[in-house]
């Protein structure tokens, strides 16, 4: 099988992964990912300047797929950050709800003299 092939189908592999992303857990997409990457970044390396018209016409359609897949993982990673952002503000709330008086700073008890 050609580089480009190869290329081709592992992108739509990580496209499909990606569109059924709400089905999946979190870690390991995230690790399926990574590998993807990887792999990726061999096949690359090893693709050669020579191309037939098939492989052309593939390697276009691997760019597209590309596009898509890069705003498939754009959402997720706004929507990880929101729900990351949601957990840090839930966090911060049942901290105030154990200790609520935890940050008041008062001098009670206390009067200063202004007048001179």
């Amino acid at each position: 099988m050609s580089e480009v092939k190869a290329l081709y189908t592992l992108t739509k592999q990580m496209f499909e992964r990606f569109k059924q992303a709400g089905e999946i857990d979190r870690e390991q997409l995230v690790s399926e990912f990574d590998e993807f990457v990887e792999k990726r970044g061999r096949l690359i390396e090893k693709l050669s300047g020579d191309y037939t018209d098939e492989e052309k016409q593939l390697g276009e359609e691997t760019l597209k797929l590309d596009r898509e897949l890069r705003n498939l993982v754009d959402q997720y990673m706004k929507s990880f950050q929101q729900d990351f952002a949601s957990f840090k503000k839930r966090q911060v709330t049942n901290k105030k709800y154990i200790n609520p008086y935890q940050n008041l700073q008062g001098q009670d008890g206390s009067f200063i003299d202004k007048r001179n």
